[in-house]
């Protein structure tokens, strides 16, 4: 049999939630880690992102208004060392849910935004993970530099700006930062995905 006959016979007996389950949502947030307003939308779409992992490709990316690949920040030396410290928290190997409870729960305490410790980890290789990543011969600053380049991408006037399927639109940031159960269902929809239940229920 043909590679691509047995490619062909595998897609007609998979069930079509399988095959829906191919495609995501990619999603990227641009924030900065001591903005009360990415504080305010993490903390909103934390409970969503729960309900709606399966569906979407996520993206943390925290660099927002800084500069000089993340030297000057809008908030001050405090956030470029936050935006550090989560940046090395993004590549480690913690799951993307795992991130964003991390992200979420850092920001949220305000000091621990700069500091490397156990609050919001539960695994000690994780921490000596971020603190090599920190250390003289760490990577922060080629992943500030990195962040610092998606950032440039898009031309957004408000933090934390939202994008979709790598597509920003200045006129839909107040929906997607207001409305973000909808905003997010409305674009898993136009991806090409199944509405989910979670979306077609009443729950906020």
């Amino acid at each position: 049999m043909s590679m691509l006959l047995f490619l062909l016979l595998v897609w007609q007996v998979l069930p079509p939630g399988c095959v829906w389950a191919q495609k995501r949502l990619n999603m990227t947030v641009l924030y900065e880690s001591l903005c009360m307003d990415s504080v305010d939308y993490l903390t909103s779409f934390l409970p969503i992102f729960k309900e709606l992992n399966g569906y979407i490709n996520l993206n943390l990316v925290p660099y927002g208004k800084a500069s000089e690949g993340g030297k000057f920040c809008q908030h001050g030396p405090r956030e470029c060392k936050g935006n550090s410290i989560q940046d090395c928290a993004l590549h480690t190997s913690m799951s993307q849910l795992e991130k964003l409870i991390y992200v979420t729960c850092q920001m949220t305490n305000d000091k621990f935004v700069t500091e490397i410790d156990t609050n919001c980890i539960n695994s000690s290789d994780t921490k000596q993970s971020i603190t090599e990543c920190m250390g003289k011969y760490g990577n922060r600053k080629i992943y500030q530099r990195q962040s610092g380049r998606i950032t440039s991408m898009y031309e957004f006037s408000q933090i934390p700006a939202i994008i979709y399927n790598d597509r920003f639109n200045e006129s839909l940031q107040d929906e997607a930062t207001e409305e973000v159960k909808k905003s997010i269902c409305i674009a898993i929809i136009e991806t090409g995905m199944e509405e989910p239940t979670y979306c077609s229920n009443g729950t906020p």
